[in-house]
């Protein structure tokens, strides 16, 4: 009974994994050995209903649960490409906050009646299904060999190159390897496993040879960039901006535009150093490239569809652009106009060497898109708020958030500037397309305007703009006709006269790549990377590195912590409150830096706050006691404090 009931899950499984009956019976057919290894995942996770008296039960359960994963895997390949892991349950909380946006109320209700409904089918199943002995001896042997055949066929698939562990496409290997198996793979594999030829021995030498490389490896461009410096007396400020899904649509076969949608990134290629950029995500995941660009590791060495943001990085600091900056005097920002409790940023990032986080929680003025996604906008007035907030130079990391998906099935708002005809869609197929192409047109405009005020602030400054990944659309990832479905683009915009050298590179490499013009050598992995990147190996030397740094003995760093996580202080001016009045059961608060996302807190409990402005907030009908304290909390959509001020005492007798 367990072994046809683990054929139909798998059967049932694989054939919504690929949205396609079709495909999940080719599967079947052209891929019996990997089929063959999905059963005996989900085998032996049925036969633990053997050790428990209620059988029925259990198979039930186990059951709902691959099939519960197995839909919510169809439903989420709806809205990106990027298929269920186990990762994704780490990062729920945030996304009940955006849930709006992919699905209508309708649907969120539907979504929960039906999760109900299992929940009592499963309840009824246990108050009403027969219980039978244990079958403990027969249990444990079975659960033996089905472990056996299982471990020994995926090892004997692995060692004939038939299956990998290590997933650099999550897509290719769910349609490749199956889904309970990577799925399984995903849940059990996190981290970066030991190396064979890890050792402290090895690693000591290793760092040895990086710094005896960096000390010769100056290049001729470098050194001419840096007489540049030294004739303003100042490195320049260093912006990078993470561009959210953002593609040229000039890259795609069957389309044809009213006009170019993005010609001022195109006069950017055509001037500056540019070209593509491998990212390790398609139509999401932006953390992970975000990773890979700030700290020059690789996530071809971790689990599959594994966030560092969401594991390692939770406890642990990492090496990083910001930290190798911080060392030359840098101060280093991150700004994101979305919600800072996304992936944990507002956690992570002072393991990564940031002085200061600007989320959406702590801006005012932010226009929203038709989607309800801020407007990128907003993320020039930061930028140069940040860059005049300081009086030595900056390292800035922006995120966008505009074009962000779900994109809509029907049309949204006003006659849109870019027309979009095709001849590879059809009409009702074009219409997220055209939203998509519309959004990117709008950042365009933003690059422009950002791009403008750099040369007018009177900073030296280097601007690095690149895509996180393609969209989540499948006009974008059928169609593409220059690069791969896991290459963005970049393009390095500066005011101080860098050389144009267009070249191809990882998003890992991008960083060393920036600081190897500026003759920066701080840093292991960037040190590496400018020395290593064209060596036989080096990969095996980035793995041992990452390895080492993160899960090992960290030798390169004699055995101690690199870097300590910083005091990051959210928003680049902390809010301010400074007084307060009561009149009736309104109280009104005063200060500094206050947003929409403000709430007076009473005793630590957040109140229905009205903003007024950046200096006054109002909250009505409150009944207050002597001595009750008043701060004010910046509170993202999630319910989670960011900051929070000092407290002032209540009295009774402060006159209105």
């Amino acid at each position: 009974m367990c072994i046809a009931l683990a054929v139909a899950l798998n059967t049932a499984m694989e054939m919504l994994s690929r949205r396609s009956v079709w495909e999940g019976v080719q599967f079947l057919a052209l891929h019996p050995v990997h089929f063959l290894c999905n059963i005996l995942v989900v085998l032996l996770t049925l036969l633990l209903a053997l050790l428990v008296k209620r059988r029925v039960f259990m198979l039930s359960l186990v059951s709902t649960i691959w099939l519960g994963l197995a839909i919510a895997n169809f439903i989420l390949l709806g809205y990106r490409t990027t298929p269920l892991a186990a990762i994704d349950f780490y990062i729920l909380k945030p996304v009940f906050s955006i849930l709006k946006i992919y699905l209508t109320p309708v649907q969120m209700i539907l979504i929960v009646l039906a999760f109900a409904a299992v929940i009592t089918g499963i309840v009824f199943i246990f108050i009403k299904a027969p219980k039978h002995q244990a079958l403990y001896r027969g249990a444990l042997v079975s659960i033996a060999m089905t472990s056996l055949a299982t471990f020994g066929l995926i090892h004997f698939s692995i060692q004939a190159d038939a299956t990998s562990t290590s997933f650099a496409n999550l897509a290719n290997a769910y349609r490749n390897y199956g889904f309970a198996y990577c799925f399984a793979a995903s849940l059990l594999d996190t981290g970066i496993d030991k190396p064979e030829d890890y050792s402290v021995e090895t690693m000591a030498s290793l760092a040895e040879n990086i710094e005896e490389e960096t000390k010769e490896d100056v290049s001729p461009d470098a050194q001419k960039d840096s007489a540049i410096f030294a004739d303003s007396q100042q490195e320049p400020n260093i912006v990078m901006v993470q561009l959210e899904s953002f593609i040229d649509p000039n890259r795609l076969d069957g389309f044809t535009y009213s006009e170019n949608p993005v010609p001022f990134f195109t006069w950017l290629k055509e001037r500056y150093t540019s070209g593509y950029l491998s990212v390790p995500s398609i139509g999401g995941g932006t953390a992970n490239t975000e990773f890979e660009v700030l700290t020059g590791m690789s996530l071809d060495y971790f689990g599959p569809g594994e966030y560092p943001y969401k594991t390692i990085l939770q406890q642990s600091t990492c090496e990083s652009i910001a930290y190798n900056l911080k060392e030359l005097g840098f101060g280093t920002h991150v700004i994101h106009n979305n919600t800072g409790t996304f992936y944990d940023r507002h956690l992570v990032f002072p393991n990564l060497g940031f002085d200061t986080f600007t989320s959406l929680e702590y801006m005012n003025h932010v226009e929203k898109n038709p989607l309800g996604w801020a407007k990128d906008t907003v993320l020039t007035t930061e930028i140069l708020q940040t860059l005049f907030s300081t009086e030595q130079r900056d390292f800035i990391y922006a995120i966008s958030v505009q074009p962000h998906g779900k994109y809509p099935s029907v049309p949204l708002g006003d006659e849109q500037p870019i027309t979009v005809s095709s001849t590879v869609l059809s009409e009702d197929e074009l219409i997220p397309f055209s939203y998509y192409v519309n959004q990117v047109y709008e950042e365009d405009a933003f690059l422009r305007s950002l791009v403008q005020t750099l040369e007018t602030c009177g900073e030296p400054t280097i601007l690095v703009l690149y895509g996180d990944h393609l969209p989540s659309i499948s006009a974008a990832e059928d169609n593409m006709a220059k690069g791969d479905l896991l290459q963005t683009e970049y393009v390095i915009w500066d005011n101080i006269g860098l050389e144009e050298q267009d070249l191809d590179l990882k998003a890992y490499q991008l960083s060393a790549s920036i600081l190897k013009k500026l003759g920066i050598q701080s840093g292991f992995l960037n040190s590496f990377h400018q020395s290593f990147a064209e060596t036989p190996r080096y990969q095996e030397y980035l793995e041992l590195l990452e390895y080492d740094m993160l899960y090992g003995e960290k030798a390169v760093y004699g055995g101690s912590d690199g870097y300590r996580p910083t005091d990051m202080q959210m928003g680049i001016k902390p809010i301010a409150l400074e007084q307060y009045r009561m009149l009736g059961s309104t109280l009104y608060v005063f200060g500094s830096e206050f947003t929409p996302y403000s709430r007076i807190c009473i005793n630590g409990d957040p109140a229905d706050t009205v903003f007024i402005s950046s200096g006054a907030i109002k909250a009505d009908d409150l009944s207050l006691e002597e001595e009750d304290q008043i701060t004010v909390a910046q509170v993202g959509e999630d319910g989670i404090f960011l900051s929070e001020t000092d407290a002032l005492s209540f009295s009774k007798n402060t006159a209105p």
